[in-house]
């Protein structure tokens, strides 16, 4: 399987085009009921939040997740931004959506953490303490080195066992979408191993790849189509978007759309 640097993919991952803000103060991405719906509910998740009226979240995952990306390109291609990154963002979504209820927000993990790794904490976090939800974000460091889809299945189906004996929901989020990421590497398989967990009890998955290409799709966030000085503001809008769709899923999962 052919190997890609993983510094090429995250220039290519911060890069895109930001759309002119709308006077409404909406956001201009859309959000497509199908993928903004979880295919089953999050009854952990409606369960919490209808018993107790709050929602304990662990988000798992790499740069994306924690808001510190980098690449071998120099700082101008670098951001650290870990209270912007999409789990925040949903964070503040929900807390929106739901001004009532109680919402907690543990992130965990680290630029270049391959799935293994993460299993790792997650096995410590839920030793640790009860979490009502996960969102294990994965997938992209494994197709950027060539890592065997099958170890990570084997690894998914751990945290996913790991993750029911604790009595949380996990949804599983796969890798944003990009052209050199795709021109350079066979993401299938990795899609396919995703998918797949989704027939354990208790597991969904977030189709960050669908929607991300759908925004592209449409002109509204376009990946590797801006220049360095829309750069912050471009990652900015990009992660508002899946945190807003993100909070809409796990909403929707519990039954309180």
């Amino acid at each position: 399987m052919q190997r890609l640097s993983l510094g090429s993919l995250l220039v290519a991952l911060v890069v895109m085009l930001s759309p002119p803000a709308r006077a409404d103060g909406a956001l201009p991405c859309e959000m497509p009921p199908d993928l903004t719906t979880p295919a089953d509910p999050l009854v952990h998740t409606g369960e919490a939040l209808a018993k107790r009226n709050g929602l304990d979240i662990l988000a798992l995952g790499s740069g994306s997740t924690v808001g510190d990306s980098g690449t071998g390109a120099g700082p101008a291609l670098s951001y650290q931004t870990p209270q912007g990154s999409f789990p925040y963002k949903m964070l503040e979504a929900l807390e929106t959506m739901r001004s009532t209820a109680h919402f907690h927000l543990t992130v965990k993990g680290a630029r270049n953490m391959s799935a293994d790794a993460m299993l790792t904490i997650l096995k410590r976090e839920l030793a640790s303490h009860h979490y009502d939800l996960v969102l294990w974000q994965t997938g992209t460091v494994e197709v950027v080195h060539g890592l065997r889809p099958d170890s990570l299945r084997s690894t998914l189906q751990e945290g996913a066992d790991a993750t029911a004996q604790a009595r949380a929901d996990l949804v599983l989020i796969d890798p944003q979408f990009s052209r050199f990421l795709r021109a350079n590497a066979d993401v299938g398989p990795y899609e396919t191993v995703l998918q797949q967990m989704t027939g354990n009890p208790g597991v969904t998955l977030f189709h960050r790849l669908d929607l991300t290409q759908t925004w592209v799709g449409n002109g509204q966030i376009d990946l590797e189509r801006v220049g360095r000085d829309q750069r912050d503001k471009a990652i900015g809008l990009l992660n508002a978007c899946l945190g807003q769709a993100l909070a809409r899923y796990v909403l929707t999962g519990a039954g309180l759309d």
